[in-house]
């Protein structure tokens, strides 16, 4: 009985430390393919420069026209800031 309980707790031990292992590596090859993939993105000129950066909290308004939902901070919004629109062609509708 204290034969399979140390086998069980050292399995354990030895199955975390794998875990740990492969997810330092995982992480480390998918931080190498993005600094490659953000040098080679870099260097196209005719591509727009776009920030990377997608906002992905904030308070969500509905489109007025088509009842999208859409964050706040990148909705637009009619001249009196009271209705919130997905895009420009709601807007315009």
């Amino acid at each position: 009985m204290m034969r399979a309980l140390v086998y069980t707790i050292i399995s354990i031990v030895a199955i975390t430390f794998l875990r740990m292992v492969m997810g330092l590596i995982t992480k480390g090859i998918g931080d190498l393919m993005k600094e490659e993939t953000a040098s080679t993105s870099g260097s196209a000129s005719s591509r727009p420069a776009a920030s990377g950066k997608t906002p992905t909290a904030g308070e969500l308004k509905p489109c007025a026209r088509c009842g999208t939902y859409v964050l706040a901070s990148s909705a637009i919004s009619s001249k009196d800031a009271k209705a919130f629109y997905c895009s420009e062609a709601c807007r315009d509708k």
